[in-house]
Order: C-alpha cells, then structure tokens, then sequence
C-alpha cells in the first residue's frame, strides 16, 4: 500500500487526498515520492500514497 499510485507520470495532474488540491506532478522518486507543483507556483514532496489520481473522461470527437 505504501506505493500505491505505481505509475506517475511527470506532468500529471492528481490531487491531494487530504486537502483535495489538484497539484501537477513534477519529478518522480522510485522510493514512493513525488514532487509536486502547485498552481500558486510552489513545490512540495509527497509520499506517492498521499496522492490519488482524477478520473478525467476521455473526450470522444465526433467526424463527419
């Protein structure tokens, strides 16, 4: 459970279980850290377990 979130990629937006804030990932530690940016500008390191993935819907683009 402690690395939960196994594929992280860098420029990633997830958001911080905790306080809810959508941050973008910004380097990844194979030891189950994350650096993350805030839309504020700044960064701070996480364990990866702290952070969880947004369900953001695929868009279907219709051709005719």
């Amino acid at each position: 459970m402690l690395n939960e979130i196994k594929h992280l990629a860098i420029g990633e937006r997830v958001r911080v279980k905790s306080t809810g804030q959508e941050v973008t990932v910004d380097q990844i530690s194979d030891y189950g850290f994350a650096v993350v940016k805030f839309n504020t500008g700044g960064k701070h390191r996480f364990l990866n377990h702290k952070l969880e993935k947004i369900n953001i819907p695929e868009f279907l683009y219709q051709t005719d």
